[in-house]
C-alpha cells in the first residue's frame, strides 16, 4: 500500500478562495489543454444557469478576471451570509441554490465599487503554480471546506476535527482551547524513533502561526520562533531548505507550513501570501513554488513525501457544486452541509501525473489520513470518524507504483509573468476582521510578555 511508504507529510492551508474561482478554468476549451475536472463550462446556457442577481435585480454572470485583478475588497464569509450564498436560487430560479454570492457581497461593511468579482475566475496566467500542480500531480475537484462558516471554525475543524465555535471571535480569550492535531501527534509513538511521540513542526513564512489565537500555545510559539537554532515546534521558514536538505532529525514526521496571514500585524517587512482578500494571489503562488522547489531538491526525501495544499474556506467566492449534506454541530449551531468547494492538490511521487481525484472529501480528511497512516484501525477521533461515512479516504489518491523520474522544478520563468498589483495594506478596506482584531490583541500581549524577543532574527527569503 502506498500510504505506508509516506514518511513525511507536508501540509499547507491557505485562505479564502473557492475552486471555481481559482481552478474552474481547467475544464474550459482554452485551458491549454482542458482537464477532466468538474469546473466551468463555456456553454452559454450553462453560464446563464448560474447567474447571480445583484441587489437591484441585475444578473451577474461568471466571467474571467484579468491577472491584474488582485486587491479585491474582502467578501463576507461568515455563517449567516454563507447561508445566503448557498441557499438563494440563481437568476430566474434556473438553479435552486448557489445564487446569493453577489447579494451577500452587498452586506460588506465597506461596499466595493463593483460586486461582480465574486463571480469571477482566474486563468492559468494568474495561477501558474496551480496549473503546474494539476498537470504534474493530482488535483481534487470535490474537496469541500468542513463548515459553511468562517475562517476560525474551519481551521479548528481542519486541525482538530471539530469546532467549539461557529462564528469568528475578536477576543482571543473567547477562542476555544480545544484539542488540535498537534496534541494528537504527540500522543502517538513514532515509527521513526521507535520511542516517544510522533514528531511535528510548523514553519512560518512570516509573523505568527494561526493558533497563536489559542493562549496555551504562546509559550511554545515564542520559544520556538526566538530560538536561534530553529529546531523547536515553531520555526521560521527561512530555515526550511537547510533543514530539508540536512540531517533526518531536523525534519519531523508531519510538517505544517503557514503563510504570512493578511490579518497578522507582526512581521511588517514581509508581504502576506495567504490569498486572503484584499491580498492578491501572486505572493501565494510564489510561496507555494518555493515550498515545492525545496521539497524536490532532496531527491531521497522526496521519494517518501506527500504534500497537501488546500484552503480553509471559500472566502465568499462563487462555486457551482452544491455542498454535500454532512450534518455537523459546531459551537451549539447545527449545520446541514459542508462549506463551499475549495482548491486542493496532492503532490507526491505516489500520485499519477495529471490525475483528478473525483471522490468527495473535506479538510478533516487530512486527519483521517494521518490516523490511517499512524494508527491503522484506530480512528483519529469519534467526530472525524463520523464524517467518513460521507467521504472517501484521501489515501485512495495514492498509487502503489511511484514515479521513477525526477520531478521538474517550477522555473522562475513560470512566475515572471505574474502580476504584482499594488500591495494591499492591512485593514485598508474597511473594518478589521474579527481574526485581525484577535491577532492584534495576541501580538500586543506577546510583545508585553517578551519585549526583547518579539522580532524576527532571520533575513527575508526569496523565491
Amino acid at each position: 500500500m502506498a500510504l505506508i511508504d509516506i514518511e513525511t507529510f507536508v501540509i499547507v492551508i491557505l485562505e479564502n478562495r473557492s475552486f471555481d474561482h481559482m481552478c474552474g478554468y481547467l475544464s474550459l476549451p482554452d485551458a491549454g489543454p482542458p482537464m477532466p475536472v468538474d469546473g466551468l463550462q463555456a456553454d452559454p446556457a450553462w453560464i446563464d444557469r448560474y447567474r447571480n442577481d445583484d441587489i437591484d435585480g441585475t444578473p451577474r454572470s461568471l466571467h474571467r478576471l484579468p491577472p491584474t485583478v488582485q486587491n479585491i475588497i474582502d467578501p463576507p464569509h461568515e455563517d449567516d451570509v454563507i447561508a445566503m450564498q448557498i441557499g438563494t436560487p440563481t437568476h430566474g430560479a434556473a438553479a435552486p441554490i448557489l445564487g446569493g454570492f453577489v447579494k451577500s457581497y452587498a452586506t460588506a461593511k465597506q461596499q466595493p465599487a463593483d460586486r461582480s468579482p465574486v463571480m469571477g475566475y482566474y486563468s492559468k496566467e494568474a495561477v501558474p503554480v496551480f496549473d503546474f500542480f494539476a498537470r504534474n500531480f493530482a488535483i481534487c475537484d470535490r474537496w469541500f471546506s468542513p463548515l459553511p462558516a468562517g475562517t476560525q471554525a474551519n481551521r479548528l475543524m481542519a486541525m482538530g476535527g471539530e469546532s467549539h465555535i461557529h462564528h469568528n471571535v475578536s477576543n482571543p480569550l473567547e477562542f476555544p482551547d480545544q484539542k488540535l492535531v498537534y496534541d494528537w501527534l504527540e500522543e502517538i509513538p513514532s515509527e521513526r524513533t521507535k520511542a516517544g511521540p510522533l514528531r511535528w513542526c510548523s514553519y512560518q513564512w512570516g509573523g505568527l502561526p494561526f493558533f497563536a489565537l489559542m493562549q496555551r500555545w504562546w509559550g511554545r510559539i515564542m520559544g520556538g520562533l526566538n530560538d536561534f537554532r530553529q529546531t523547536g515546534l515553531f520555526r521560521h521558514y527561512e530555515k526550511f531548505a537547510e533543514h530539508w536538505n540536512g540531517d533526518d532529525d531536523l525534519i519531523p514526521d508531519v510538517v505544517f507550513i503557514e503563510p504570512k496571514y493578511t490579518d497578522d500585524p507582526t512581521s511588517p517587512f514581509r508581504a502576506p501570501c495567504d490569498d486572503h482578500c484584499p491580498t492578491g494571489i501572486t505572493e501565494g503562488q510564489k510561496f507555494l513554488a518555493h515550498i515545492y522547489n525545496t521539497i524536490i531538491s532532496n531527491k531521497e526525501r522526496w521519494k517518501s513525501t506527500m504534500m497537501i495544499v488546500t484552503y480553509d474556506e471559500h472566502g465568499g467566492f462563487f462555486d457551482h457544486v452544491p455542498p454535500p449534506e454532512v450534518p455537523t454541530l459546531a459551537g451549539g449551531n447545527g449545520f446541514k452541509t459542508t462549506g463551499v468547494r475549495i482548491p486542493a492538490f496532492v503532490i507526491s511521487p505516489y500520485v499519477k501525473p495529471g490525475s483528478v481525484f473525483h471522490d468527495t472529501v473535506d479538510t478533516t480528511s487530512i486527519l483521517h489520513l494521518l490516523a490511517e497512516r499512524y494508527t491503522p484501525g484506530e480512528p483519529y477521533s469519534d467526530a472525524v470518524q463520523a464524517r467518513q461515512q460521507f467521504f472517501k479516504p484521501l489515501s485512495a489518491i495514492l498509487d502503489n507504483d511511484p514515479m521513477t523520474n525526477d520531478p521538474a522544478p517550477i522555473p522562475a520563468s513560470v512566475l515572471d509573468g505574474l502580476s504584482h498589483g499594488a500591495p494591499a495594506a492591512r485593514h485598508d478596506t474597511g473594518e478589521p476582521t474579527p481574526t485581525a482584531t484577535a491577532f492584534d490583541r495576541v501580538a500586543a500581549a506577546m510583545a508585553k510578555m517578551h519585549p526583547d524577543q518579539f522580532v524576527n532574527p532571520f533575513p527575508i527569503g526569496t523565491v
